[in-house]
């Protein structure tokens, strides 16, 4: 027969692990973004602007996402029952935020190759867009970027240090997510 710890160490597990509401929403908004653009770089031939409008639809549904998602992990942690969030829901926020600036460092080069960064591929979208998630990758590590990815402008260098600033910030919310869940 179980101790009263035992069993109050399982259901402090269960309460932090296990969904209490609906998380549709951050799956459909942090998946399919990122779907549908691979698949039409994929398997279509589409313009650059069509790419360019693409990419910063991504933007702007991560960034929705990433705001919705703050707001309500930020009551969760407060406290409000009704904003209960299981742990791995800070799995979310990392992918908003890549997501987020890859598809915008994604558009800026599709809008203007060669503008803005110097080292994407400006012949194969495809590559250029693996480009723009490791630019966002290492921006969100806080690692330099590859010697030959060069910013040409300011915009680039603020967007990576912005990058930079809410990485810090959303990993103190994701410690604090953990403390708070154990």
């Amino acid at each position: 027969m179980p101790t009263a710890a035992v069993t109050s160490a399982t259901a402090t597990l269960d309460a932090a692990v296990k969904p209490t509401r609906s998380l549709d929403f951050y799956t459909l908004t942090a998946t399919i973004p990122l779907f549908v653009v691979t698949g039409v770089l994929l398997f279509m031939r589409v313009s650059r602007q069509t790419l360019t409008l693409l990419a910063l639809l991504g933007a702007v549904t991560g960034v929705v996402g990433l705001g919705r998602l703050l707001y309500d992990m930020t009551l969760d942690i407060a406290g409000f029952p009704d904003y209960k969030l299981p742990i791995w829901a800070v799995f979310y926020l990392i992918v908003y935020l890549l997501s987020s600036f890859a598809f915008l460092f994604f558009a800026m080069h599709m809008g203007a190759p060669g503008r803005y960064f110097g080292g994407f591929d400006t012949t194969n979208p495809k590559l250029a867009f693996l480009d723009s998630i490791y630019l966002s990758l290492v921006d969100y590590i806080g690692v330099p970027p590859d010697p030959s990815i060069t910013m040409s402008t300011r915009l680039p260098r603020f967007l990576s240090v912005i990058q930079g600033a809410l990485s810090m910030f959303i990993n103190v919310v994701i410690i604090t997510k953990f403390v708070n869940s154990f």
